[in-house]
C-alpha cells in the first residue's frame, strides 16, 4: 500500500514539475533595420539597469555566442549607444506573457539601406546565424523591423523597396524554417520629410512611397503587422529620429501588433 502511494506521489510530482517547465518558455525576437531600430533617444542613467527576464546577444559578438542580461543600449556599434524601442517592446510583451523569458538579437545598422540588410549581406547572415544558435534555447517568435529612410534617396531605391522587403521576409522564413514567422514593421516618422534636409517635393514623393510599402505589408504578406508612428516626436533637427518617449510608445505598439497577429 505504501509503495502504491509512493508511485502515485512520484507520478503526480513529475506531472506538476513538467507542467511548470512547459509554462516557462523562452521567446526570441530579432531586431532589424537602421538607426531608428538601433535607437537614437536620450539615454538616462536608469536605462543602464538590467531588465528582469530579458537577455541579449551583443550586436558585435564573436562565437561562441553568450547571452547577457539586457539593458540600454541594445546595439553597440556606430552611434547606436542610445535608447531604442527593443526593451520597451520586451517590457510590454512580458505583461501579456509573464511566464516567458525574452531573448533579443539586435542586428540593426544605422544608415543601412535594405540592400545592406537583405539575403547574402553580412548583417543578414549575422542575424540568421545568431537566430539558429538561439533556437537551441527557445522559440523564434518574430522579427521587429524599422527601416526605410535610406531607401528614399532616389527613385530606383524607392520603386524597388516593396519587392525587396517582401523577398527579405520570404528569405528569413525559409532560412529559419519558420514559414509563419511574425514580421512587424514600423512606419517611418510622420515628421520625416519636414526637416530642411529632406523636404523637397521629389523626396517627399519617395518617402510616401516607402511608407505605403510598409503600411500595405499586412494586406500583401501573411503573418505581418504594421505599427503606426503617429504622435511621435523627433530628437534631432534633421527630423529623422524619434525621441525617447516616442521609442517607448513605438515599443508598446510593436507589442500590440504582435498580439493582434497571434490572436487572429
Amino acid at each position: 500500500m505504501k509503495f502504491s502511494i509512493l508511485i502515485i506521489f512520484s507520478v503526480s510530482l513529475s506531472i506538476l514539475l513538467g507542467c511548470s517547465k512547459e509554462t516557462e518558455e523562452t521567446h526570441i525576437f530579432i531586431l532589424m533595420g537602421q538607426s531608428n531600430m538601433a535607437g537614437y533617444g536620450e539615454l538616462l542613467p536608469k536605462d543602464k539597469i538590467l531588465v528582469n527576464k530579458v537577455f541579449m546577444i551583443p550586436t558585435i559578438a564573436t562565437e561562441p555566442y553568450a547571452w547577457q542580461p539586457a539593458s540600454h543600449p541594445l546595439h553597440n556599434r556606430l552611434s547606436s549607444d542610445r535608447f531604442g524601442l527593443g526593451l520597451p517592446f520586451a517590457k510590454e510583451y512580458l505583461k501579456s506573457h509573464p511566464n516567458v523569458t525574452i531573448k533579443l538579437i539586435p542586428v540593426a545598422w544605422g544608415g543601412a539601406a535594405i540592400d545592406d540588410l537583405n539575403k547574402g549581406t553580412k548583417t543578414y547572415n549575422d542575424a540568421v546565424k545568431k537566430a539558429l544558435f538561439a533556437e537551441n534555447e527557445g522559440i523564434i517568435k518574430g522579427v521587429l523591423w524599422h527601416q526605410g529612410e535610406s531607401d528614399t534617396v532616389n527613385e530606383e531605391l524607392a520603386n524597388s523597396y516593396e519587392d525587396k522587403l517582401h523577398q527579405l521576409i520570404i528569405d528569413l522564413r525559409s532560412d529559419l524554417n519558420k514559414p509563419k514567422l511574425a514580421f512587424i514593421v514600423g512606419n517611418l516618422a510622420e515628421f520625416y520629410g519636414t526637416g530642411k534636409d529632406h523636404n523637397s517635393k521629389e523626396r517627399l514623393k519617395k518617402i510616401d512611397q516607402v511608407k505605403k510599402a510598409l503600411r500595405d505589408l499586412p494586406t500583401k504578406v501573411e503573418y505581418t503587422g504594421f505599427a503606426e508612428s503617429s504622435d511621435c516626436k523627433s530628437i534631432d533637427h534633421h527630423m529623422v529620429h524619434f525621441d525617447r518617449e516616442s521609442y517607448i510608445l513605438l515599443g508598446k505598439r510593436y507589442a500590440q501588433e504582435f498580439e493582434n497577429l497571434i490572436n487572429k
